[in-house]
């Protein structure tokens, strides 16, 4: 029985300086899931891999990524859908609940993302338009596993950059990969056109004399000379365009709970 009881306050022990070494705060996250695919489009592996990734990329970077799939959304907006089950299951990290959120709605075919607290800052409207171009042609192809993927990557790269420098914006892109298997042939047939010009070069100096056309080729070079000579003022002729205005930063909205969301949405 004293054996029984010393065991127990061991136990006992063993849990306080175990929850003093790791808060509740470090398992708050294993109740987070930030993948739900009610729709069904990945596998078991798939979800699992794509689950693991979502979760490392918000807790390191301090900023909720979230994919949500679903067959229909009933009457809401794909906006309004996506904002409020942001908002209502509680996701966002930090006091301003920091947070990215991509909806699919397979019925319409709509695709919306939501941002909110930080994420505002980070993923501007130049930045959503970009990364839905980089999603979108996977997505018609339905190849949703890659399509997820490439957001989950780029959300990283987005935050990464927000952080150390300064977010991605009109004029301030990620830079496309050089493409190789372009610029070869370009370059290919660059030598080609130049090559031809050199060679109709040199046969335009192999030929014979030819009669002037003109009378002025049979002047003599500076036997013509002019004393007096002045320039006249006409006339100027100015205009003017008004100078394009570039878009910039993030357009918000306010969702039913009240909350401040940036966004971008469409189909596909």
């Amino acid at each position: 029985m004293k054996f029984q009881k010393k065991y127990f306050l061991s136990f006992i022990l063993f849990s306080v300086v175990l929850m003093a070494f790791f808060p509740f705060g470090a398992f708050a996250s294993e109740g987070k899931n930030r993948l739900i695919d009610n729709a069904g489009l990945l596998t078991s592996s798939e979800t699992k891999n794509l689950s693991s990734t979502l979760d490392e990329i918000s807790e390191r970077q301090k900023m909720d990524v979230v994919i949500l799939t679903e067959n229909t959304i009933g009457e809401k907006s794909p906006q309004d859908y996506a904002d409020d089950y942001f908002d209502y299951n509680d996701y966002g990290i930090g006091e301003d609940k920091s947070g990215i959120l991509l909806l699919l709605n397979m019925q319409e075919k709509d695709w919306y993302v939501s941002t909110k607290g930080h994420g505002i800052i980070v993923f501007t409207d130049a930045g959503l338009d970009y990364i839905s171009k980089k999603i979108l042609p996977e997505l018609k192809s339905k190849n949703y596993k890659d399509a997820f993927n490439i957001f989950a990557n780029l959300c990283d790269k987005f935050i990464t950059k927000a952080n150390t420098d300064k977010p991605y914006d009109s004029g301030n892109l990620p830079k496309e990969p050089f493409n190789i298997s372009f610029w070869i042939p370009a370059a290919i047939l660059m030598g080609l056109f130049l090559a031809w010009l050199v060679v109709l070069y040199m046969k335009k100096q192999l030929k014979t004399v030819l009669p002037k056309v003109k009378a002025d080729d049979y002047i003599q070079k500076n036997s013509l000379q002019i004393k007096n000579a002045r320039d006249i003022f006409l006339y100027s002729s100015i205009t003017r365009r008004a100078r394009p205005k570039s878009s910039s930063g993030s357009s918000t909205h306010r969702s039913s709970s009240g909350s401040t969301h940036g966004g971008r949405g469409g189909k596909f």
